[in-house]
């Protein structure tokens, strides 16, 4: 029996299929929907363009219940802060009631990653909780934007808030929210963006009412109960697929930017009937650098590598998916920091190197399923003052992306960002951003050879230059990646590492760090060579056509052509010539 039929067939399992289709995908309209209000009423580019946000929608149990709308490092730990306001609030929750929190230590990943939450009433019941988790450009600390190269612990990092009530009766409770906007440098750009992510909950509240209205409370409740069974029993049957097993996957972070030494994540995995183990023991201890990851990002990482690989992606996005999965983190390690560990930085690079190392082992037991390694973050987060305005500014650096890794059948897209991400993230267009900020863009195209070789090759990284003109910006790397590079499988090759100069070619120029600070001043130029992503397979298998193609289009340089792939390409229209590329290939 086919996939298909067998997902058919357990889907026709659920007591009232068709009102299981219809509710769980009008669940996820409402989620989609939350998604474009956020879009049209916030006014930060890393919301309205980068997409630096996510949607879901959690159940009377706080058990997230549906969520395709943002970002894969949001996933599943959006509920964890919801757990966190109902434990502190217990009873204390009420209708009209709006919570926020970004505490990593109390179900957050760190601290900009502000989280909303709307409980939505229906005939004076609690039934479901709208979310918004969104990545605000600043929230105090040391440095701008919030990154923070220098943090040795959480409280350098920004405001940190706990499960806090920031409406009741549906109206701000200002001295609250005041308080909130008088720790950050845009206190403006907050309170909007805040409300932006609240209209956005309002849309859910709305729509799940009129969703009530129609099937009532009990056969909707019903229906939510054979979701959640309905996803459990998919990852479970997929799990069970697997070869019994342990299967050990490592992967390193370069540095934590205070020491000059690799920090390790170590993952093993067991596989014994429909459940999985994932256990860390092996992994370093935590760091004084911003790198750490709390647990609830650690858990997030674990479950994009199963959600990934592991099944595929139809499968609903709820808790029910995660039961068969159980996770296990020393207390006080680099995967399960303790307060007052500094994280800020987990999200991204911490992540990603998560993500790989589960990836990795999964290899072992999945290989045409597992992609090779992506791109990681390389920075930079610049913030002044705009000459055209005398407003401060802040500005991440979405801008050229790095590529994903080649897997099993398909090369590695280029230009799509960090692994734990997958192309959630949206490269702001060049014109806007240069509207938006006082720089200049020199270039952005795909870097040749950056894409690690393979049967199936990874995706291009974009270098990325620009030229910044207000007086004194500040520059902050907070990246990875440039002793580690994107790993190949089955005998890919790695791809590129990350590299960033400033000034490069000058009298001036300068190798950044990964992670550092900088005060620059007008006219310095900023160069960003992002990672290509890992290659899979064997290069020398790699069908010669293709390759042909990847250097007419200036992928891959023609001395790698023959030097790695071992194809001879003759004449100006780099044609293969088959007995030679034969011949060199034996």
């Amino acid at each position: 029996m086919s996939a298909e039929a067998n997902r058919k067939k357990e889907f026709e399992g659920a007591v009232d299929p068709i009102t299981l289709s219809v509710i769980y995908n009008r669940l996820l309209t409402i989620n989609e929907e939350m998604g474009i209000t956020m879009i049209n009423t916030s006014i930060s580019p890393i919301f309205a363009e980068a997409h630096d946000f996510s949607c879901a929608i959690c159940d009377w149990d706080n058990r997230i219940v549906a969520q395709i709308d943002g970002v894969p490092s949001h996933t599943a730990s959006a509920m964890e802060s919801v757990k966190a306001v109902s434990a502190y609030f217990g009873d204390d929750i009420n209708d009209g009631d709006v919570f926020v929190l970004n505490d990593p230590y109390s179900g957050g990943t760190h601290l900009p990653d502000l989280t909303i939450m709307k409980p939505i009433y229906y005939k004076g019941s609690l039934q479901f909780i709208a979310i918004n988790r969104a990545h605000h450009g600043d929230v105090g600390g040391i440095d701008p934007g919030s990154y923070c190269p220098s943090a040795t612990e959480l409280f350098h990092e920004g405001i940190r808030i706990p499960p806090l009530r920031i409406f009741r009766n549906d109206k701000p409770i200002m001295d609250v929210i005041d308080m909130i906007r008088s720790n950050t440098r845009m206190p403006d750009e907050l309170w909007v963006d805040t409300k932006a992510m609240i209209a956005s909950c309002r849309v859910a509240e709305k729509r799940i009412i009129e969703l009530l209205d129609k099937y009532g409370v009990e056969m909707t409740r019903k229906t939510i109960e054979d979701i959640h069974l309905y996803a459990e029993r998919r990852m479970r049957k997929e799990i069970e697929s697997l070869t019994d097993g342990v299967y050990e996957g490592e992967s390193f972070l370069d540095s934590d930017g205070h020491v000059d030494k690799p920090v390790r994540i170590k993952v093993t995995i067991t596989i014994k009937g429909d459940e999985a183990w994932v256990d860390f023991d092996g992994s370093d201890d935590q760091v004084t650098g911003f790198i750490n990851s709390p647990i609830a990002n650690t858990a997030t990482c674990v479950y994009v590598a199963f959600l990934t690989t592991v099944t595929t992606p139809d499968i609903p996005h709820n808790a029910g998916v995660y039961k068969p999965i159980h996770i296990t983190a020393r207390e006080g390690s680099i995967v399960n920091a303790q307060f007052p560990a500094a994280v800020v930085s987990c999200t991204l690079d911490t992540a990603c190197a998560i993500l790989e190392a589960c990836w990795k082992a999964l290899s072992q037991v999945l290989p045409d399923r597992v992609p090779a390694g992506w791109n990681r973050w390389n920075g930079p987060v610049i913030s002044g003052i705009d000459p055209r305005s005398e407003d401060f500014y802040v500005m991440f650096g979405f801008n050229g992306f790095g590529g994903a890794g080649g897997m099993s059948g398909m090369d590695g897209r280029h230009y799509i960002g960090d692994g734990i991400d997958l192309g959630g993230l949206i490269a702001p267009n060049i014109e806007t951003n240069e509207s938006d900020y006082p720089h200049i863009t020199e270039f952005n195209e795909f870097t040749t050879d950056s894409c690690g070789p393979g049967k199936f090759r990874g995706g291009c990284g974009a270098k990325y230059r620009i030229k910044l003109y207000d007086e004194e910006p500040n520059l902050i790397m907070m990246g990875d990646g440039r002793d580690h590079p994107p790993y190949g499988l089955f005998g890919g090759k790695e791809g590129s590492s990350n590299m960033a100069y400033l000034n490069e070619g000058t009298e001036e120029h300068r190798l950044l760090k990964s992670k550092e600070t900088l005060n620059l001043k007008s006219g310095d130029v900023f160069t960003s060579y992002p990672s290509g992503g890992g290659g899979w397979g064997d290069p020398a298998e790699r069908d010669p056509e293709a390759v042909r193609m990847d250097v007419l289009n200036e992928l891959v340089s023609p001395k790698i052509a023959e030097k790695v792939y071992k194809v001879v390409l003759e004449g100006d229209d780099l044609i293969v010539n088959i007995e030679k590329t034969e011949k060199l290939r034996k």
